[in-house]
């Protein structure tokens, strides 16, 4: 049976990061990532989100890097966990990653059906899973369960963990518009402008949730498991 470990990988610094960080392909064998942090890395490899990283050196979060790695013959990156499984090894081989977990209280956001129930639309039977951004604030989950919907928004959207506590099963096509603010997309490297005076705007993310989907984001409390850093060393480049 060939071992979970990338065959080759090349990591390189970033000289110039981008205003978008992390555009990611995965793709039979092979997977790279662009403009992407080791924080960014250990997130993915161990699905966490950014207030569950603790710990290390300031470059874990600031250092970017370009990662191209292929896996061995018949380890298809797409399947199942193979690639948290790759990363975790990646991690460990390249940046000598040591880590602990620790129960910490931090702030993150439950995902719930808003007063007067939910406005979700069952997926179609032709959609296909693709989720995306065509503009900051403008985004599509085309058949999701809202579990994943919850753990976009909150990777990508709100640098706080997003859980879905709406009870709802199945999958949905979601499609969502509203005026991001500046606490927003920071997870990828972008900055969002001021607002405009546009009386035509889409509104706040949290009025969008409810008027559009008839989900709430509530903000709570919660104890949960943190990855704390113990060593790491910025990789070479072979």
């Amino acid at each position: 049976m060939p071992s979970l470990e990338f065959e080759a990988a090349t990591i390189k610094p970033v000289k110039d990061p981008a205003p978008y960080r992390i555009h990611e392909t995965q793709e039979g064998r092979r997977f790279s990532t662009r403009y992407t942090s080791l924080r960014d890395l250990i997130q993915m490899a161990y699905g966490l989100d950014r207030q569950q990283v603790a710990g290390g050196p300031t470059w874990v979060a600031s250092d970017e890097f370009d990662v191209d790695a292929v896996a061995e013959d018949g380890v298809l990156v797409t399947e199942g966990d193979n690639l948290p499984r790759l990363l975790q090894k990646l991690l460990a081989d390249r940046f000598k990653l040591t880590f602990q977990y620790e129960q910490r209280e931090i702030s993150s956001y439950e995902l719930v059906v808003a007063k007067g129930g939910s406005k979700l639309k069952a997926a179609d039977a032709n959609s296909q899973p693709n989720n995306g951004c065509t503009g900051l604030g403008n985004c599509t989950f085309p058949k999701v369960p809202l579990s994943d919907f919850a753990r976009f928004m909150g990777f990508v959207v709100m640098e706080k963990p997003v859980v879905d506590k709406t009870g709802l099963s199945g999958e949905y096509d979601i499609a969502l518009k509203w005026t991001p603010d500046a606490t927003q997309f920071a997870s990828m490297g972008v900055r969002v402008p001021p607002p405009v005076d546009n009386p035509n705007a889409p509104p706040e993310l949290f009025t969008a949730m409810q008027e559009q989907l008839g989900l709430k984001l509530v903000e709570r409390k919660t104890m949960t498991k943190v990855f704390v850093i113990d060593q790491v060393e910025r990789p070479s480049e072979n």
